[in-house]
């Protein structure tokens, strides 16, 4: 497990020694730094991260609306903050960081920040395949989770779309499917669709870029993407895969 990390200071001294200190886990890869909360939003539009260390007292943006605004954006994201006022601590914790750390940087406190890094981004075991009963006319429909191209509501009807051509009328609700599925890496892209991640091959935008569509491996048929949900899906896809195709 390596955790993409991003470290935003205005002074550069103290990413040096932030930097010196994190040496010590092999388990973090330090992806980038930056010296504004703006460079950071920039830098987060291109590349993956998973872990900020932030600091609260820079010019512009302070660190704590940056965390507002990468709470919105990239909710799995973890943060610690750096700062050197711990006056700062209670209205930093609103951002629901992993931790709190204070300049110069206690080896012993950095410790302990790193062992709920660990705990936090323990992979979790998804189910790669497995078969679901679906609530259709006339009885139960027994379908393999891998055969799901995505689901589609259209009006008051719900259709499980396969890559075998089949379709199935379904009485579950879209949130009942969304439960059933998410240990299987489905996200409701729409609040009209759901797709496996598994699928994605590209997220285009439109002509005009004010919204986007994922294109599926084994589907002709453009799914499309929330504009509220974009920044997280890439977030999430970035992650899953490198090489893949995102606007």
């Amino acid at each position: 497990m390596k955790v993409k990390t991003l470290i935003v200071d205005d002074e550069k001294h103290c990413i040096e020694s932030l930097k010196s200190h994190l040496k010590s886990y092999e388990f973090i890869n330090i992806v980038g730094e930056v010296n504004s909360a703006e460079e950071a939003l920039a830098y987060l539009q291109h590349h993956s991260v998973e872990l900020l260390f932030l600091d609260i007292e820079m010019d512009g943006m302070d660190g704590l609306s940056l965390a507002k605004k990468v709470e919105n954006a990239y909710p799995e994201m973890l943060i610690i903050f750096v700062t050197g006022h711990v006056g700062f601590a209670l209205d930093g914790y609103e951002a629901h960081p992993v931790d709190f750390l204070t300049k110069p940087i206690n080896p012993m406190r950095l410790e302990r920040a790193m062992e709920k890094v660990k705990e936090l981004k323990k992979e979790v075991k998804v189910i790669k395949d497995a078969k679901i009963g679906l609530n259709v006319a006339g009885g139960i429909q027994m379908i393999l989770i891998s055969d799901v191209l995505y689901i589609e509501k259209k009006g008051r009807k719900i259709y499980v779309c396969c890559n075998d051509g089949e379709k199935y009328d379904t009485r579950e609700t879209m949130k009942r499917l969304e439960e059933m599925l998410a240990p299987f890496g489905f996200y409701r892209s729409h609040q009209s669709f759901l797709v496996p991640l598994q699928r994605i091959k590209a997220i285009h935008p439109d002509s005009f870029s004010r919204s986007h569509t994922i294109m599926l491996k084994g589907s002709d048929n453009p799914v499309p993407l929330s504009r509220n949900n974009y920044n997280e899906l890439k977030g999430i896809m970035l992650k899953e895969a490198a090489d893949l195709n995102i606007h």
